[in-house]
């Protein structure tokens, strides 16, 4: 082969190679640019310290444009490693190619139902629920009672024992005598005698309650003498003016206020009169005298708490049985 031959030849593998190259540069894909953001780098000479406190030693210094390697945020801080391999703490504003993280959101609070507080039947259990609503500032505060007015209840048995008091006299039996045309002279008339009385209560709703009472007012004598009259005539004086003793009914209503040792009562209701048992005497002859009377009652009692459930106090009560009379007794009750 001729020389000429091998130019030619070699000058074809040449170009051939050249259009190879150059295809393949053209079909190969391209190489993406570096996806790797810059480290971060000090923006101006700061001092790194040991701790996340401006306080704490210095343990390294950076210069302007320093690279270094970043670790975990404590608030303004930031945990960093120097290209000499130191550790320590720096603020994050002072460099440069770094974002700080975003603040996480704040925690939602936890969803409440509406209703009031109440406490759990199980005593290791806490309140549940809101607190309760604050009273309207008009609303106006509950009353204040001194004493209370408890319901009664059950049965209340009183025993008293005393005396009876009459409000008339000797000289208002003669006048009034004399004023019926009939003259003579009062030798005795009794105004206190023995009495006593067993009542029955019973509570209705506090504080009333309804009482049932078997009275005995013992006899007060009358001894007269007069010529004008007779046994028929002063049989109806005196039924007239003199007062009824013996045996009666009272039915009353009684209001009662209590506390915790003591107790007021007020009461009033009738008294029903079984017969009359005065001992009537006209110029020493004894008369039969009996009749049937009624009269209004009103009494006034007051009691303090003793042991046992016993209550001691005093009663008074007052009828008009021909003329005012009065029983002021010394009480026991038992029953609240």
């Amino acid at each position: 082969m001729t020389p000429s031959r091998y130019r030619q030849m070699g000058c074809a593998t040449t170009l051939a190679t050249a259009l190879w190259a150059a295809l393949a540069q053209a079909t190969a894909p391209a190489t993406p640019p570096s996806a790797s953001a810059p480290p971060p780098r000090a923006k101006l000479m700061i001092n790194v310290r040991a701790l996340p406190d401006l306080d704490s030693p210095i343990v390294a210094v950076l210069n302007p444009g320093d690279a270094v390697s970043v670790g975990a945020e404590q608030g303004e801080f930031v945990r960093l490693r120097t290209a000499a391999g130191t550790e320590g703490y720096l603020k994050h504003k002072y460099l440069q190619d770094y974002r700080p993280a975003a603040p996480a959101a704040p925690p939602s609070p936890p969803a409440t139902l509406p209703v009031e507080v109440y406490r759990s039947p199980y005593p290791a259990e806490p309140l549940v629920g809101q607190p309760p609503r604050a009273p309207r500032s008009g609303a106006s505060p509950p009353p204040t009672t001194l004493l209370t007015t408890g319901v009664s209840s059950g049965v209340q048995v009183t025993v008293g024992v005393g005396s009876v008091i009459s409000r008339q006299g000797r000289e208002d039996l003669r006048r009034d005598l004399a004023r019926e045309g009939y003259g003579g002279e009062v030798d005795r008339l009794d105004r206190a005698a023995p009495g006593a009385f067993l009542r029955v209560g019973y509570g209705l709703s506090a504080p009333w309650q309804a009482e049932v009472a078997l009275m005995y007012l013992d006899d007060l004598d009358v001894h007269l003498r007069s010529a004008a009259l007779t046994p028929t005539t002063l049989a109806q004086s005196v039924a007239d003016h003199a007062p009824a003793t013996g045996f009666g009914i009272a039915p009353t209503l009684a209001y009662r206020w209590t506390t915790a040792d003591s107790a007021l009562v007020m009461r009033a209701g009738g008294l029903f009169a079984l017969g009359n048992e005065t001992d009537v005497r006209l110029n020493g002859r004894p008369l039969a005298v009996d009749y049937e009377t009624h009269s209004w009652l009103a009494g006034l009692s007051w009691e303090t708490r003793w042991s046992a459930g016993i209550w001691g106090g005093l009663d008074l009560q007052v009828m008009d049985l021909n003329s005012t009379t009065g029983l002021l007794s010394f009480t026991l009750r038992w029953g609240d």
